[in-house]
């Protein structure tokens, strides 16, 4: 995975220059930097194996490590929570939802827009979930965009702009990952 050896290397560098920087500075080196690269068609990695998505969490981890000024093996604790970072799964899932709130609001790609289709069930809009023949067909956008967007709390999905929508889907994410 270069995407590892290279942040990890980013992340060396960072720490070696740590005491040049506030942590507030920090951050944004590290948001700019390191969290965009995890984030970069991050909607791909869905439905990824477990051992993978802990790769890209230990990156995360390490990430959050460099801005606080904890060592390699000190215990990360409550420091994404303090940086309001949602954990990578929960990045992912965002990052879907995000996709398709815009699609269904005219904000995204037309050719992805036209994979929906509505269904009317129990007074809620809910978007239908297309039959798939393969394991490959279960991690698609046309399959796993329904199946999120039909999990989320109504309130949520009914924001009408996509700034309120996202701050609550990363409300609801982030207390959904913390127990909070």
């Amino acid at each position: 995975m270069s995407l590892k050896k290279d942040c990890f290397r980013l992340i060396r560098n960072i720490i070696k220059r740590r005491s040049l920087f506030t942590q507030n500075q920090l951050k944004l080196i590290v948001n700019s930097i390191i969290v965009c690269k995890l984030d970069y068609c991050n909607a791909l990695y869905y439905g990824i194996s477990d051992c993978l998505i802990h790769q890209l969490q230990l990156i995360q981890n390490a990430a959050a490590k460099a801005i606080v000024g904890l060592y390699k093996y000190d215990h990360l604790g409550d420091t994404l929570k303090e940086l309001h970072w949602l954990p990578i799964i929960y990045r992912i899932r965002f990052k879907v939802l995000l996709l398709v709130y815009k699609c269904l609001n005219g904000m995204g790609p037309e050719y992805l827009s036209s994979m929906f289709k509505f269904t009317n069930f129990s007074h809620s809009v809910y978007l239908t979930e297309p039959r798939v023949l393969s394991q490959y067909g279960e991690r698609s956008f046309q399959k796993v965009g329904p199946k999120l967007w039909n999990e989320l709390p109504l309130d949520i999905k009914t924001r009408d702009s996509i700034d309120s929508f996202k701050i609550a889907l990363k409300t609801y994410l982030f207390k959904e990952a913390f127990d909070v």
